[in-house]
């Protein structure tokens, strides 16, 4: 009998095992994304035998260069500790930023034996791309508000096809507050919110302009893209009220729609964790300035839910976020939007299923779900409105109800994008 009956191996993106275990194979090659930062292990074993599994590489946080155990840092050889929560091992993948310079491999070894078997051993080895490539892309600037004398460090990534004939997409992403005192370029080694548009325009695919403009610190640690971090510190009575820094990046955008042929009707915006605070508070101020809308992890004034009206949202959570709490923060913005009449797309990620860094992270699935992608750059300003003027200058045949099937299909798909598939039943069947 083989001492281990099955090994699965899970990154936060994935439902099935990475590997097809087979006991009588000992080694196994694996690519993961440049966001992942963890390796899920499910082991099933004899239970006569102790089980082992170490990683050949040192593992830290991002935005400090020495390692510090009592804070979880990952040393190369240590065994990895076992996570009842999540039944399973899990193996670090360094953060530190020189780490993601280049590719990086890891190797992890899983051995079971006993005091009267030496057991069998496999190895899994790891390989995380850097996506330098695409992140060499980016043009790193900086935008100067003298009105508030605050600096706004941005990556913009220009299509490298890009003509002046052409009206583009633009698509902005709003980081979290761990990015906001880091180097600009974290925003695109730490997480694909940007890469991933960039990488498909390069495709051929939603061929888009791309900004990531950082949130700097200008007066305390509190600024953020709202005053999240003052009302958890208790300075302010709410967290969705606007800092100068979304002012400032309004602006910013001002900039590059002068600078850039950008197509004002398809201007998409991200946010996550406090960036999904600011891209709601964003999308309230500046109203039908955005076609479309993709939150994780972050929550809407109730209060003002209904102003979202007509802004096609993607949702995204984590039901066991222990930051961004569920019941504090998704729920009353659902409540809000449904009694508004609010439409909108809603993923929430059962418990377990993101599990490194923690559930928080939910964005490592987010923005490697390729539906949503789509069905973002599916998404524009008056979509919907200029398929009901063609309805109506379509003439109809006396005695007949039906309509073309051009002009059928056009108001499916446009229905369709903003959520209203009943409304395509009533009418058109």
């Amino acid at each position: 009998m083989e001492p281990i009956k099955s090994i699965k191996a899970t990154i936060n993106t994935s439902f099935d095992s990475i590997i097809k275990f087979d006991p009588k194979k000992e080694s196994y090659d694996v690519e993961v994304p440049s966001d992942c930062f963890g390796v899920l292990l499910r082991i099933e074993y004899d239970p006569e035998y102790y089980i082992r599994v170490t990683a050949d590489r040192d593992a830290g946080r991002f935005g400090y260069a020495e390692l510090d155990t009592e804070m979880g840092d990952y040393l190369a050889g240590s065994e990895v500790p076992y996570y009842e929560y999540y039944d399973g091992y899990i193996v670090r993948l360094d953060k530190r930023e020189a780490c993601f310079d280049e590719d990086l491999n890891v190797t992890v070894r899983i051995e079971a034996s006993n005091m009267y078997d030496s057991g069998r051993a496999y190895e899994i080895h790891l390989k995380r791309r850097s996506d330098r490539e695409i992140r060499d892309l980016f043009k790193e600037d900086n935008f100067y508000d003298g009105e508030y004398e605050i600096n706004m460090p941005y990556e913009l990534y220009v299509p490298s096809g890009y003509s002046k004939k052409k009206k583009y997409p633009l698509v902005i992403g709003l980081h979290g507050t761990g990015e906001r005192e880091e180097h600009v370029s974290a925003i695109l080694k730490k997480m694909q919110m940007a890469t991933v548009w960039a990488e498909d325009s390069e495709k051929g695919k939603n061929e888009c302009l791309v900004l990531a403009p950082q949130c700097t610190i200008r007066y305390d640690g509190e600024d953020n893209w709202t005053t999240l971090n003052q009302f958890i510190a208790g300075h302010s009575d709410s967290p969705f009220w606007p800092m100068p820094q979304l002012t400032v990046l309004w602006r910013l955008i001002g900039k590059l729609k002068k600078d850039y042929s950008i197509d004002d009707k398809r201007i998409y915006l991200i946010g996550v964790s406090s960036g999904a605070f600011g891209a709601y508070v964003m999308a309230i101020e500046h109203p039908k300035a955005f076609a479309g809308l993709v939150t994780a992890c972050g929550a809407a004034n109730p209060a003002r839910a209904s102003e979202l009206k007509g802004t096609p949202m993607w949702i995204f959570h984590s039901d066991d976020d222990p930051l961004i709490v569920p019941a504090y923060t998704l729920d009353p913005t659902i409540k809000a939007l449904d009694e508004a009449g609010v439409k909108y797309k809603l993923t929430r990620y059962p418990k377990g299923q993101i599990f490194w860094q923690s559930a928080h992270f939910c964005w490592e699935a987010v923005f490697k779900d390729e539906k949503m992608r789509d069905w973002l750059f599916s998404q524009r300003i008056g979509g919907w409105d200029s398929v009901v003027k063609k309805v109506k200058k379509t003439p109809a045949k006396k005695g007949s109800h039906k309509i073309s099937k051009e002009t059928s299909e056009m108001a499916a798909k446009a229905i369709a994008s903003a959520g209203k598939i009943k409304d395509i039943e009533r009418h058109y069947k």
